[in-house]
């Protein structure tokens, strides 16, 4: 088994074409007022340190996008009514255009890459994305889940992986309370469930892994804790599937 970790909405960065001013759109014929950037470009910052840490811990390789989620979301499928902030929904056509030639596919392309590159060299592979979710849900009411385990609960060996991860982090990570395709499901719109599509007659395993901020986003030492945990329970996985291999290749 090898691991790939990611994390998507962690950036703040904007393109350099597009940091000198966007172009005004037209409405039946009229020139309209230019459009503006979103007042908000921070990341996921919780992720982004998370997916960092997890993947030093592991040795794990890290793919980070740079650029602000709140200009494209790279999570998305090109069909996706949230693929774009609602902001850069005004923007003109060839604007948003740049968001996908200089963000969207590029990032897209460079996991799909590696995944096909760890696929070629092991028995096969697992992809964790790393992304965090409010403490509140949209109604107000607290979420009461520390770690979120999405997947496609109809791949048997993506089961299996949390079922196992979860019996792990009992031990090891005993502070965090854990659920299974909570606070969204494994099967919504995704990198995951692309890359699932993409290699779906190939040994991947396509995990989001959700923290919930109210600890993920604190800058104190229980955090830095609990993600320790989440990877010596993950590293216990990893160990005792590879020794399998060994043995049944002996």
């Amino acid at each position: 088994m090898c691991l790939l970790i990611t994390c998507e909405g962690g950036g703040n960065a904007v393109p350099a074409s597009l940091q000198q001013g966007l172009r005004a759109t037209s409405q039946s014929g009229k020139r309209t007022r230019r459009p503006s950037m979103p007042a908000d470009l921070q990341g996921d910052s919780a992720a982004r340190w998370a997916a960092e840490r997890l993947s030093k811990q592991l040795g794990a390789p890290l793919i980070a996008n740079e650029f602000s989620p709140h200009l494209v979301d790279v999570r998305r499928s090109l069909h996706h009514r949230s693929l774009f902030s609602t902001p850069c929904r005004q923007w003109s056509v060839e604007d948003r255009d740049v968001l996908l030639t200089e963000i969207y596919h590029p990032y897209r392309e460079m996991v799909e890459r590696k995944i096909d590159s760890m696929l070629n060299r092991y028995t096969y592979m697992v992809h964790l994305s790393i992304r965090s979710f409010a403490f509140r849900g949209p109604k107000g009411k607290p979420r009461r889940t520390d770690v979120g385990l999405l997947y496609d609960p109809s791949r048997n060996d993506e089961v299996d992986l949390c079922l196992d991860w979860i019996d792990e982090m009992y031990d090891q990570a005993p502070m965090l309370k854990v659920r299974r395709n909570y606070p969204g499901r494994g099967i919504n719109d995704s990198l995951t469930k692309s890359m699932r599509g993409i290699f779906n007659s190939r040994p991947y395993l396509g995990i989001d892994v959700w923290l919930n901020r109210a600890w993920s986003s604190r800058h104190v030492q229980l955090r830095d804790e609990a993600l320790d945990g989440l990877a010596s329970s993950l590293r216990s996985l990893v160990l005792e599937s590879n020794v399998e291999s060994d043995s049944a290749a002996a």
